[in-house]
């Protein structure tokens, strides 16, 4: 369920072993590995995005993974978003 001025966030944009292809949304040197959906719902209710967690949330690419999600406020882009996440992240 997407809520309107809402966007989805799920780990593997901030993980270090995925490829940009496989679902990686920043350069590889602001990277994490392994990235917990409870980290970046912290670094997001830091950055004041209101997550709200979706817990046993599969990314598209990978069904079978269960890493969880969150929804967060709309404040400017989805990139400036990650990439303020990311920045917080490490």
């Amino acid at each position: 369920m997407r809520g309107k001025g809402k966007l989805r966030i799920w780990p593997a944009y901030f993980d270090v072993k995925y490829s940009r292809g496989d679902g990686r949304r920043i350069p590889r040197a602001q990277a994490v590995r392994d990235p917990k959906i409870e980290d970046i719902e912290k670094v997001a209710i830091k950055l004041g995005l209101k997550p709200v967690l979706m817990p046993g949330a599969a990314y598209s690419k990978y069904p079978w993974i269960k890493t969880g999600a969150l929804l967060v406020d709309k404040k400017g882009s989805k990139t400036d978003v990650i990439k303020k996440i990311a920045a917080e992240l490490r």
